[in-house]
């Protein structure tokens, strides 16, 4: 996986244009994309807004880690909370500051990476990660999250699973080919990471499991664990100052392994 300034120099270069020329095609009644033939749109807001309704955030504030160019402030800030965002791409934040410089709920927006967030500990009520886990090392930036949460914050939380269907070709196309262009790509052994939090005091306020890929953006989703899933969203309540955990995260999928058995 990139690291440092290469990792940063790869957010920078032409995924600004890509990620949201995905997200603007998001919704809608034809579930295909147009921009990658053969794979499923992107989720649209909806889907994260059912969430959001049925655990509404806490009181306060609420930093966005992997903000892009803002996409998900104005549905933040229909809860009336403080809003902070950071990303790791200089475009993105650049994107976000030419649209809501002038927003008076919207606190700051900096360039950062996810494992080591510019706040101070216990600073947050609430913190969102969006579609950007994945991309991170995991147990640094699960450690950071809670160390910048207070007691009692809300951790919104989304990523892919390490053990997907074997018959899912687009979650498996999709896997081969950000290695191939060396996108970074973890994938979450979720049992083993729910273990770590709940042994460190932490609770599972809900959680979501989104067995094939595009299932999120049909919004298609089981809330009890499946043996096989893609995607997983889960909110986490912070209930101690405990962050040891073990590593809980590949860079190839469980499936992916077994193929090359």
């Amino acid at each position: 996986m990139k690291t440092g300034q290469e990792r940063k120099n790869y957010w920078n270069e032409k995924y600004y244009e890509y990620w949201k020329s995905r997200v603007d095609e998001a919704g809608g009644e034809v579930d295909e994309s147009a921009i990658i033939q053969g794979d499923s749109k992107t989720e649209d807001d909806s889907v994260y807004e059912e969430v959001f309704e049925a655990h509404p955030f806490l009181k306060g504030n609420l930093l966005e880690v992997g903000c892009a160019w803002g996409r998900m402030f104005r549905v933040y800030q229909q809860y009336g909370v403080e809003i902070h965002g950071v990303d790791i791409s200089k475009a993105m934040i650049d994107a976000a500051k030419k649209i809501y410089t002038d927003d008076p709920q919207i606190k700051s927006i900096q360039e950062s990476e996810a494992e080591k967030v510019p706040f101070d500990d216990a600073f947050f009520d609430n913190l969102s990660c969006l579609a950007t886990f994945d991309a991170t090392f995991q147990k640094e930036t699960l450690r950071e999250f809670l160390r910048v949460l207070k007691m009692g914050g809300n951790l919104y939380l989304t990523g892919k699973g390490a053990d997907y269907p074997a018959d899912d070709q687009q979650a498996m196309d999709a896997e081969i080919g950000a290695r191939g262009k060396g996108h970074p790509n973890f994938f979450t052994d979720v049992p083993r990471m729910v273990d770590l939090l709940q042994k460190n005091g932490h609770r599972i306020q809900a959680s979501y499991y989104y067995p094939r890929r595009g299932d999120f953006g049909r919004n298609h989703y089981e809330t009890q664990i499946p043996d096989k899933f893609y995607e997983w969203f889960l909110v986490i309540q912070k209930g101690s100052d405990q962050i040891d955990f073990d590593d809980f995260a590949d860079s190839h999928s469980n499936t992916f392994r077994q193929t090359q058995k």
